[in-house]
């Protein structure tokens, strides 16, 4: 709805305009409206292209799009897109320059999708919640339905990929710190770490181990494996 909302206050704004300037208003209205809706494809090619030009070495474009009028009635259209490497978003200013902000993948903690109301002029929202708890959620409104599909898509592939990365990681540094076998690797390592010199030691790797299991990172057997070698060792 927020879509409407936003048409329905730019409408009420300008009749007040044209109201109380006694119809001089329709003036600044044209003017606004030759601006923002012609040669709107034209604009909205520029604004893909400033996206293409911030690309990195060896960056490349899987997805992008531009937000839908309806949603950008009082400032320049947002421009949205996803690389091999990150989600971008580029916010252009009403006289020149512009403004991106972007989440790494493996920074990104969280994607949603909602869909608006008559989707086919409001499109969808898009919300990209990261680990840097001190920035709020980025979010995009009026994304077209078919790139904010393949957007959220590719984001939640993503997400799940990182976040298998991290459980393995985490497993692997417990496993290390308690001598035991790598995840990958399948093999006791040729130079074990040196067992905990103290029963305190001991208890802290399988607290440790303990957490991952309850965090759902790692199976019962698999903590029942880590903590025998835990024992083990020290």
């Amino acid at each position: 709805m927020k879509g409407i909302f936003n048409a329905l206050g730019w409408a009420a704004a300008w009749t007040l305009i044209c109201i109380f300037s006694f119809g001089s208003g329709l003036l600044f209205l044209a003017a606004y409206a030759y601006f923002a809706f012609v040669g709107g494809e034209k604009r909205h090619g520029q604004a893909l292209e400033k996206i293409n030009s911030t690309l990195m070495n060896d960056e490349a474009m899987l997805s992008q799009a531009v937000q839908h009028r309806i949603f950008a009635l009082w400032h320049r259209r947002v421009s949205l897109a996803i690389t091999n490497s990150r989600i971008m978003v580029v916010e252009r200013g009403l006289l020149g320059g512009f403004k991106m902000k972007d989440i790494q993948w493996k920074d990104l903690a969280d994607v949603k999708i909602e869909q608006n109301v008559l989707s086919q002029y409001c499109g969808s929202n898009l919300i990209f919640e990261h680990f840097n708890g001190s920035v709020g959620a980025i979010e995009i409104g009026g994304i077209p339905d078919r790139a904010a599909s393949e957007i959220y898509s590719r984001s939640q592939a993503e997400e799940q990929a990182w976040e298998e990365k991290r459980r393995v990681r985490a497993i692997e540094e417990v496993r290390a710190a308690s001598g035991g076998v790598t995840i990958n690797s399948g093999v006791q390592p040729s130079a074990p770490v040196a067992p905990a010199s103290s029963g305190s030691g001991m208890l802290e790797q399988i607290e440790s181990a303990k957490r991952l299991m309850d965090s759902g990172a790692i199976s019962d057997a698999e903590f029942q494996e880590m903590k025998a070698k835990i024992i083990s060792a020290s």
